[in-house]
C-alpha cells in the first residue's frame, strides 16, 4: 500500500560540534527499537571488491512481520543535498567527504515522497557508500542505522508529530577496496568526460557521478571545468559536490580560479558562491565551534564574520570576473553578465549600470528559463523602457497551455509592458482575452476599464451557454458580469447541476450570490448535496471564500454533515471566512465532537489511513480546533485556549500549549510575506496568511498593551528583492493602524 504525500520544506541549521537534527553523538552505537520491523544491507550487484574511486551500490531492505504496524518514508532525494534518514558506519572508520560542507551553513530541506507500509514483502531503497563514506584502500565492514520507518501511535499514546519513530539497525557486510593505477583512472575519467558531453538528456546525473567518485586531481580539474550551475546544469549538484568532496581542495580553489578566465566557461553566482565557500572551508581557522547553548553569541559572532568573510572574498572574485568579462563569448559570457547583474550590491553604481545594459543586450544568448526568470521574478535587473521592444517580441506568439512557466512569464510580461506603456499594454491584454485559447490572469485583468471589459465579458458568457468555456470565462463572470446574464447561466447550471468541474462550478456559485443570493443559496445547497459524479462538495465551502457569509447558515449547518470530509471543509470555512457569529457554532461543534468520543479521546489520533472514519475524525477535531485558534473575525488568546485544552485530545493540548506560549513570551514577529508582489500576506502568533484587510482587522481585535514585532528583510535576504522603502511604508502604515487600538507595533531586523 502506498500514499503520495508532500514533505514540507523545512531550515535545518547545521552547527559544529552538535549531531544532526535528532540523532545522538554516535548514532552507530544504535541498537534496533523494535523487533518485529528490519532492515537488511547488501550491496546491489553482489560483489566484494572495488577499486578505489569506483562506485559501491547499496540495497536496503525492509520487512516487518506485522501487517499495517509500520511504515517507510519512500525518498531518494532531499533539496539539501542529502537524505539524512540513515547512517552507514563503517569499521574502520573513514571519512564523510562533505562533512565541512553540511557542518557549515543553513540548508533548506525537504521535497517530494511517499509512504510504504511494511509487510513481510520486502520494500526496497537503494544508496551508493560513496556519497557518505569515501573507503581508501583496505578491508571494511559495514551496517546501517535506519530512521525511515515509523509507526502511527497506539490509542492514548501522545505524540507531537502523529507518529513514533522506530530505530533500526542492519546486518553486517565486508567488502574491499583496491587501490587502483593511473592507467584505470586515466581510462575511467576519459569514459566519464565523454559520457557526460554525450549523455542523453536526463543522464548526465549519472555520468556527473561517475567523475564526482573519481577523486584525483586530473578529476578535481574536469569538474571545476564542467560545473557552471546547480540547479539549471543537469549533473549540477554532483559536480559541485565533488568538488567540495574531492581531496585534493587546493586543487579545486587553484582550478576554479583559472576557470574564471576561461572565455567559454560561464561564471554564475552558483559558480562564485561554490568559490568562496571551499575557500573558507579550506582554511581551518573558519572551522564553526561547537554550539554551547550557554553561551550563543559565541555561535552568532562566529556566523556573523564569517558571513562578512564571505563577502570579502565574493568581493574579490566578482572584481576578477568583471576584468575577464570583456574575453567572454556566446552563452558564457551572457550567464556572466546576469552573475555581475546580479552582484550589484558588490560592484560601483557606474559599473552595476553597465552589466545591467549589457544584460539586456545579451538577451538573445541567454537560456529560454532564465528569460522567464528574469521576467517573471527578477524583473528589477533588467527594468526599463530599454525592455519594451524585447517583452513585446516575447509576448507575440501564441499563448502557452494555461498555469505553466511560460504561461506566468507572459503574464508578468505584459503586467511590465503595461507599466512601460499603458495604452500598449491593455491592447496586448484585449488580444489575449479574445484568443480563445489564451488565459491571462484576473490580476491583468483588472487592469482593464469597464467599457474595456464588456465585449470580453459578452464573449465569455456566450462561451458558458454554449459550454464551450475556458475556465478564465467563468471569472469573467463571476467578477465582471451583471444581471443581463442571469437567467441565462442559471439555466445553463441547473441543467448540469452536479457534473460541474469544481473550479467553474464554484465561480458561477459565487456569481449567482452577488446578484441572486436567494438563488444562489438554493444551488450552493443543491451542489452540496450532489455527490454521485463529481468529488466537488468536498472543497465547494471554502472555494466559495469571501461570498461564505452570504451562505453562512448553510456552512454551520454543515458542520453536522454525515460525511466528515464536508464538516471538515465547513470548519476551514467559517474559520476562515466565516462572521463573528461563526465563533460559537464551532465552539458548539467541537463540545458536541468532545461527548461523541467521551472517554475515547485517546484514540484521535493520525494514522496512515486518513480517509477510515478515525482518520477523519482526528482530522475533524484538528481543524475545529485551529479553525477556533486562527479565526479571521475573532481573537483567540490564553483564555480561550485553557478553554479549548480542557475540551480536546491529548495531540491537541500540545498544539494549544504550543500556542498559549507564543502569546506568553510577548515577542511576537509580524512575518510579512512579499510573494507574490500583488497579494501580500502576513503572519503572526498562529495565524498566517491574512491578507492586508484581514490582517488590519486582527490587529484591531488584540488586546490593548499587546506588543508586536515588525520583520523588515534587509537587501539579499528575500528573493525576489523587496525595497527597504516599500517595507518601512507597509510597516508605519500598520504601527499607526494598530495604535488606535492600543497595540504597538515595533520594527525589528534580521542581522
Amino acid at each position: 500500500m502506498r500514499r503520495i504525500r508532500r514533505i514540507a520544506a523545512a531550515i535545518v541549521l547545521s552547527l559544529a560540534g552538535t549531531a544532526a537534527v535528532g540523532l545522538p553523538p554516535n548514532p552507530c552505537s544504535l541498537a534496533s527499537t523494535v523487533t518485529d520491523a528490519k532492515v537488511s544491507v547488501a550491496i546491489s550487484n553482489g560483489r566484494t571488491s572495488f577499486r578505489e574511486g569506483e562506485i559501491i551500490p547499496l540495497v536496503l531492505s525492509f520487512t516487518s512481520t506485522v501487517d499495517k504496524r509500520y511504515w517507510a518514508d519512500n525518498r531518494n532525494y532531499d533539496r539539501s543535498g542529502r537524505l539524512n534518514i540513515e547512517t552507514y558506519c563503517v569499521e574502520p572508520a573513514v571519512p564523510d567527504p562533505l562533512e565541512d560542507y553540511f557542518r557549515a551553513g543553513a540548508f533548506m530541506g525537504g521535497g517530494l515522497g511517499n509512504e510504504q507500509q511494511l509487510s513481510e514483502k520486502p520494500f526496497t531503497a537503494t544508496a551508493e557508500l560513496n556519497e557518505w563514506r569515501e573507503p581508501r584502500p583496505g578491508h571494511y565492514r559495514l551496517y546501517v542505522v535506519s530512521y525511515r520507518v515509523w509507526r502511527p501511535p497506539d490509542p492514548n499514546e501522545s505524540t507531537p508529530y502523529g507518529r513514533v519513530a522506530v530505530t533500526l539497525r542492519s546486518n553486517a557486510i565486508e567488502f574491499d577496496v583496491i587501490k587502483t593505477d593511473t592507467d584505470w583512472q586515466s581510462e575511467q575519467l576519459r569514459d566519464a568526460t565523454a559520457a557526460y558531453h554525450n549523455a542523453t538528456a536526463g543522464h548526465e546525473k549519472e555520468a556527473a557521478r561517475r567523475l564526482r567518485f573519481l577523486n584525483t586531481k586530473e578529476s578535481t580539474e574536469i569538474l571545476a571545468r564542467l560545473f557552471w550551475g546547480l540547479n539549471d546544469q543537469p549533473g549540477g549538484w554532483d559536480l559541485m559536490f565533488g568538488l567540495f568532496g574531492s581531496p585534493y581542495r587546493a586543487d579545486a580553489i587553484a582550478a576554479m580560479q583559472r576557470e574564471i578566465n576561461n572565455p567559454d566557461h560561464a561564471i554564475t553566482q552558483d559558480f562564485l558562491h561554490t568559490l568562496t565557500n571551499l575557500q573558507i572551508n579550506a582554511n581551518a581557522e573558519w572551522d564553526p565551534p561547537a554550539y554551547n547553548p550557554a553561551h550563543p553569541n559565541v555561535s552568532q559572532e562566529y556566523w556573523q564574520k564569517r558571513q562578512a568573510h564571505e563577502r570579502e572574498l565574493m568581493q574579490a572574485a566578482v572584481e576578477t570576473t568583471t576584468a575577464a568579462l570583456p574575453r567572454k563569448t556566446g552563452r558564457a559570457r551572457a550567464l556572466t553578465v546576469q552573475a555581475m547583474a546580479e552582484s550589484s550590491d558588490l560592484l560601483n553604481t557606474a559599473s552595476a549600470a553597465q552589466m545591467r545594459k549589457q544584460l539586456i543586450a545579451a538577451w538573445s544568448e541567454l537560456p529560454e528559463r532564465t528569460r522567464l526568470e528574469l521576467i517573471q521574478y527578477r524583473w528589477p535587473l533588467i527594468a526599463g523602457l530599454e525592455m519594451l521592444a524585447i517583452l513585446k517580441d516575447f509576448v507575440s506568439g501564441p499563448a502557452p497551455p494555461f498555469r505553466t512557466e511560460p504561461a506566468m512569464a507572459r503574464d508578468a510580461a505584459l503586467k511590465h509592458i503595461v507599466d512601460l506603456n499603458p495604452e500598449e499594454g491593455r491592447a496586448l491584454i484585449l488580444r489575449d482575452l479574445h484568443d480563445p485559447r489564451a488565459q491571462p490572469s484576473l490580476s491583468l485583468v483588472k487592469l482593464l476599464s469597464v467599457d474595456e471589459l464588456r465585449p470580453i465579458v459578452q464573449e465569455a458568457v456566450a462561451r458558458i451557454e454554449k459550454n464551450d468555456a475556458r475556465e478564465l470565462d467563468y471569472h469573467l463572470l463571476e467578477l465582471f458580469a451583471d444581471q443581463s446574464a442571469l437567467g441565462a447561466v442559471e439555466r445553463v447550471f441547473a441543467d448540469n447541476l452536479g457534473q460541474w468541474a469544481c473550479d467553474p462550478q464554484n465561480a458561477m456559485l459565487r456569481y449567482f450570490l452577488r446578484l441572486d443570493a436567494e438563488f444562489g443559496t438554493k444551488m450552493v445547497q443543491a451542489s452540496l448535496a450532489a455527490r454521485k459524479i463529481t468529488g466537488c462538495y468536498r472543497m465547494l465551502l471554502q472555494d466559495l471564500a469571501g461570498s461564505l457569509p452570504k451562505v453562512e447558515p448553510v456552512a454551520i449547518s454543515a458542520l453536522d454533515d454525515s460525511d466528515l470530509e464536508v464538516g471538515n471543509d465547513a470548519a476551514l470555512a467559517l474559520g476562515r471566512w466565516g462572521t463573528a457569529k461563526a465563533e460559537a457554532a464551532l465552539w458548539a461543534r467541537l463540545k458536541r465532537f468532545h461527548q461523541e468520543w467521551k472517554d475515547r479521546e485517546g484514540e484521535l489520533r493520525v494514522t496512515p489511513e486518513y480517509n477510515s472514519p478515525l482518520g477523519r475524525a482526528t482530522a475533524l477535531e484538528s481543524t475545529l480546533v485551529n479553525s477556533i485558534a486562527t479565526g479571521t473575525s475573532w481573537i483567540c488568546g490564553p483564555e480561550k485556549f485553557e478553554r479549548l485544552s480542557e475540551l480536546v485530545s491529548p495531540r491537541q493540548q500540545m498544539q494549544i500549549s504550543e500556542w498559549s506560549k507564543q502569546w506568553e513570551r510577548g515577542d511576537a514577529l509580524i512575518l510579512p510575506n512579499w510573494y507574490p508582489e500583488d497579494r501580500l500576506s502576513f503572519g503572526v502568533l498562529q495565524y498566517s496568511n491574512l491578507d492586508e484587510e484581514q490582517f488590519r482587522t486582527k490587529l484591531s481585535q488584540m488586546p490593548g498593551g499587546t506588543k508586536l514585532y515588525f520583520h523588515i528583510w534587509k537587501p539579499g535576504q528575500i528573493s525576489p528583492p523587496v525595497s527597504m522603502e516599500k517595507q518601512e511604508a507597509v510597516f508605519q502604515s500598520l504601527r499607526t493602524h494598530a495604535a488606535q487600538f492600543g497595540v504597538a507595533i515595533e520594527q525589528k531586523s534580521e542581522r
